[in-house]
């Protein structure tokens, strides 16, 4: 082990013995981290939050023709998911590397899988059948999914990005690419945080590279071609296996700045947050802007500093505290409010009237079913699954959120 991988897991070690897990663990797209406790990046919980918004928007980008000067931005919105995958790497790191500090084990790993099941499966579970029955019964004609009875299965079992099956959800894919980071997650955490720098620095080069051969190569790695995507990596098809690919580099990415997060200080955060905007607004900046999500994310993670500050204001916290539900809850209220009320004689109302009222439903709900379902079978389903392996296994409880 190199001079700096001996200190990192020292520190890890402080880490997992002092501070809850809970306060850290947000490792899914639109996941957030828990309620205000020791420990907690409160910037990294309103980052997410702001980023759940960014895909809604850009999601009502399908449906509402923004005024031109905005449009650049808001066609990269696909983006806010490449963040995700980053921040998801490195809270990941932060939370969970601490299970495998004495290498790869059987037991920890399979707690560790119940721990990700207990945080993310509810809530996508009961989305899933309820768009499943919605698109059964009054959505057949705004919406279908081939063979539907099949594609339940295969959402159920979080592999329908696996070139399986549509998501039934559509933003769903991305839950199922992280399942696919998850089971990789030990090989990926050594290759990371245990190897010598030289050699994470080159994984780190080859994800770079992963991602530009997925942006720019082979048709049948996107299953578009580039001119019908928004930008280089608009990759989400559950057939394309680019689509897995893109979230495995990113996580990596995410991981790799996890180790090297104090090369990074707080100050940055404010010249990373511009920049990050600016390329935004320009196209086919998307490698670029990974690089810099993840020194953004590096910079934030200190908790300090201007932005960090703005990240920590009650609205765009409590936003990153209900953006799971958010990311999942949205895409529904879009088709009903765009698709459907047409359809039974609403007519007549402005459509920016209808932006609003969509963003207001969705946010709405989300933090409804965050508070009434989310929360509450989250802890269920830990208190089930990993409360009865634990129960088996002798192996010592693990906080989660």
């Amino acid at each position: 082990m190199d001079t700096y991988s001996r200190p990192y897991w020292f520190f890890m070690s402080a880490v997992h013995a002092s501070a809850p897990s809970a306060a850290t663990e947000t490792p899914v797209p639109g996941e957030t981290v828990a309620p205000a406790s020791k420990g907690e990046i409160k910037a990294l919980t309103g980052l997410r939050g702001i980023a759940a918004l960014y895909v809604v928007i850009f999601h009502v980008n399908g449906h509402y023709l923004f005024p031109s000067t905005f449009r650049p931005f808001i066609r990269h919105g696909y983006m806010a998911v490449d963040l995700f995958f980053i921040l998801s790497g490195f809270v990941m790191a932060m939370t969970y590397a601490g299970m495998f500090s004495d290498g790869f084990s059987i037991k920890n790993f399979k707690q560790f899988l119940l721990l990700r099941l207990a945080r993310i499966y509810p809530l996508f579970a009961f989305m899933t059948l309820l768009t499943a029955v919605l698109i059964g019964t009054v959505m057949t004609k705004v919406s279908t999914v081939p063979d539907l009875p099949k594609g339940l299965i295969y959402n159920f079992a979080l592999i329908q990005a696996w070139g399986l099956s549509n998501s039934i959800v559509p933003p769903s894919w991305s839950i199922s690419t992280e399942w696919t980071a998850y089971l990789l997650f030990p090989l990926s955490l050594w290759g990371a945080l245990k190897v010598p720098r030289r050699w994470t620095v080159a994984g780190l080069v080859l994800s770079f590279a992963v991602l530009a051969m997925i942006a720019y190569g082979p048709q049948w790695i996107a299953k578009q071609p580039l001119a019908y995507r928004h930008g280089p990596l608009d990759i989400a098809s559950s057939y394309a296996i680019g689509t897995s690919l893109r979230c495995l580099a990113s996580f990596f990415i995410g991981l790799v700045a996890y180790r090297f997060r104090e090369h990074i200080p707080s100050r940055a955060s404010l010249a990373l947050l511009g920049l990050t905007v600016i390329l935004l607004c320009l196209k086919g900046s998307d490698l670029f802007l990974v690089g810099v999500f993840a020194l953004l994310i590096m910079a934030l993670s200190h908790d300090e500093g201007p932005v960090a500050r703005w990240l920590h204001t009650p609205w765009v916290y409590w936003l990153g505290l209900v953006s799971y539900a958010l990311y999942l809850i949205h895409d529904l209220v879009l088709r009903i409010v765009f698709r459907m009320l047409p359809g039974w004689g609403v007519h007549g109302v402005p459509a920016e009237v209808w932006v609003l009222v969509t963003l207001a439903v969705s946010i709405g709900l989300a933090g409804l079913s965050h508070y009434a379902f989310e929360k509450p079978s989250r802890r269920w389903f830990r208190r089930f699954l990993v409360g009865n392996y634990q129960a088996g296994s002798g192996s010592a409880p693990i906080k989660a959120s």
